[in-house]
């Protein structure tokens, strides 16, 4: 993995995928009462979709792929690229409906919290293991065809 803007996005992705969990794992029954672990889980989904969405600015920015437009563009554009599959971007489109509401301080719905929680976040771990992936695979080409890698 060469580049390091990616590698840190995973792991903080990883980090905060854990402790959402985390927090509703404790207990699913009580996780609705209380506020301090519905924050956290919270917090957690936004820091890593937020990780997310830079590991795509980053990768279109790179490779210009285009100009999003919002985040849920990033999710397109890199489609549209091939960097991942529709159906992943669609999922991750899903999951920026919720990020947007807390976001915009429109309180998501709990269930749409738990929702994202016990599913949503699997995408989120794939979509960086799909850009890294797919970055080390451009830059080990990159060096086989003898061009200076990708940074």
């Amino acid at each position: 993995m060469n580049d390091p803007v990616l590698a840190s996005k995973m792991v903080m992705i990883a980090h905060c995928v854990a402790r959402a969990r985390e927090e509703y794992d404790k207990d699913p029954i009580t996780f609705f009462g209380d506020i301090t672990r519905r924050d956290a889980a919270t917090l957690n989904v936004l820091r890593a979709w937020e990780a997310a969405v830079e590991m795509g600015d980053e990768v279109i920015g790179t490779h210009a792929l285009g100009t999003p437009g919002d985040e849920r563009e990033v999710f397109t554009l890199l489609a549209a690229g091939g960097w991942i599959d529709a159906a992943l971007a669609e999922d991750l489109k899903r999951t920026s409906e919720f990020c947007r509401a807390e976001f915009d301080y429109q309180a998501a719905p709990l269930p749409a919290l738990v929702t994202v929680v016990k599913r949503g976040l699997d995408g989120l771990q794939a979509f960086a293991l799909a850009l890294v992936t797919r970055e080390a695979k451009e830059n080990s080409e990159a060096g086989a065809s003898g061009a200076a890698p990708v940074a």
